[in-house]
């Protein structure tokens, strides 16, 4: 049998871990349609315009950040727990398996937005108007989703790097680096010009005023290939870093 990948076993762990967590997965997954549906029928009934893609948009993106990336934190809770821990890490499974089951629950999202636009596009009618359904996987979407496998990659490594407030310390991290990047990006630039600049994220765009005259200076969107080809790469690194975390425990 590979100690690797094993299809048998694997569907073994993933009906034990749905069997184990399905009391909290589902008490969450409506808590998430109900915030979902209460928000769209307010959208619905008290704003006088119709749900288009772009609304749709608005409405899937902050809340598809947010409770995908709650959602993640919490993917490894068990690990926090000295008597769930053990009995996790001695599972007859592969790291990798494990792995895995964690990374595919943690993306549950998706539907349940789907499901609560069908309700709501058909809650109302705008006549002689045809609304079009936000497609999350045609362009320009599909850049939500490259944003959010970073977003998901830094979550998912933190979901295993700390015991405890899993959530709240990822995004005080993140938010701190954040910070940190911003302000060595506008040093490093001012140094590089000569002048003082606004402050200046990495890849964000450089402004600054020149004799009463304010200046921009456009830079990479994360649009072009060589930024989305950056993202998915660090996603990538973090999520390797996450298997090998998770490798570490069980060791």
């Amino acid at each position: 049998m590979n100690n690797f990948f094993n299809s048998k076993r694997f569907g073994l762990l993933f009906r034990k871990h749905c069997a184990e967590h399905y009391k909290t997965y589902l008490m969450a997954s409506a808590v998430l349609l109900g915030v979902l549906l209460v928000g769209g029928c307010f959208m619905v009934y008290l704003i006088e315009m119709p749900i288009d893609t772009q609304v749709q948009t608005v409405l899937f993106v902050p809340i598809y950040f947010l409770a995908g990336t709650i959602f993640t934190s919490t993917i490894f809770a068990d690990m926090s727990d000295k008597k769930k821990a053990v009995s996790t890490l001695m599972l007859p499974a592969s790291h990798f398996e494990k792995f895995l089951v964690g990374w595919l629950f943690s993306l549950v999202f998706l539907g349940s937005f789907y499901l609560i636009l069908t309700i709501l596009l058909n809650l109302r009618h705008w006549p002689n108007m045809h609304i079009g359904v936000f497609n999350a996987f045609a362009e320009p979407a599909t850049l939500i989703f490259i944003i959010y496998t970073l977003l998901h990659s830094i979550t998912f490594y933190g979901a295993i790097l700390f015991e405890r407030l899993h959530f709240i310390k990822v995004a005080f991290c993140f938010f701190i680096t954040a910070v940190v990047a911003t302000e060595l990006n506008t040093f490093f630039l001012e140094k590089l010009i000569g002048r003082e600049i606004r402050p200046t994220t990495p890849f964000g765009n450089l402004s600054f005023v020149d004799h009463s005259r304010f200046v921009a200076v456009r830079s990479v969107t994360i649009s072009e290939p060589l930024v989305s080809y950056l993202i998915i790469g660090v996603a990538i690194i973090l999520w390797t870093a996450s298997y090998y975390r998770l490798k570490e425990k069980q060791v």
